[in-house]
């Protein structure tokens, strides 16, 4: 089987709902049904974890391809702000990244009298 780090996707939601859940770009999206909804083409990238190529369960970070910015996408859902759905979008995917480094050293100090 052959796993994956990145692939295209898109991610759709309610404008109201605060919430955007991730499909395949080959997938449909039934937006008549849910009223007005958002719509992204782009692609998933996970940090560390591969995924299967069809998953949509995928926790990493999504880049839309029209203006390259980038969301954080957790087991599929990527939340946003409903009063201000670009404050969610980040322009580097630096801004969304963080990282902890654990050295496994460890230092017993004598104080000094």
């Amino acid at each position: 089987m052959e796993l994956t780090y990145q692939k295209k996707a898109k991610l759709v939601g309610r404008i109201d709902k605060g919430l955007l859940w991730l499909l395949n770009i080959e997938d449909d999206w039934i937006h008549d049904q849910y009223g007005d909804s958002y719509i992204y083409y782009g692609e998933i990238h996970s940090s560390r974890d591969r995924f299967h190529p069809v998953s949509t369960s995928i926790t990493g970070y999504f880049q839309d391809g029209e203006t390259g910015k980038w969301i954080r996408v957790i087991k599929g859902v990527a939340e946003f702000d409903i009063h201000d759905i670009n404050s969610s979008w980040e322009d580097t995917i630096e801004n969304l990244v963080s990282f902890k480094w654990v050295t496994g050293v460890y230092k017993k100090y004598r104080r000094s009298v």
